[in-house]
């Protein structure tokens, strides 16, 4: 076997798996797709759903805070 033909082997493996993690991102972005055009067909859109604010997003109570404790000199 001379070496050319493992390089040869090596660089068709290679191309294999840059289509095939192509042809998967193609995949995840038309799955993306579908679902968001059923959630439209669902009445579902950006505009509909409820603006959330930072408020919102926080805790209703915040806990006690703790003094940050001292160095150790």
């Amino acid at each position: 076997m001379y070496l050319s033909e493992d390089y040869v082997a090596a660089a068709l493996h290679r191309a294999a798996e840059q289509r095939m993690l192509r042809d998967l991102e193609r995949r995840r972005v038309i799955a993306e797709r579908a679902a968001e055009t059923a959630e439209a067909a669902a009445g579902v859109t950006d505009a509909a759903r409820p603006r959330r604010g930072i408020r919102a997003l926080l805790p209703r109570r915040l806990g006690p805070l703790m003094p940050p404790r001292p160095l150790a000199s």
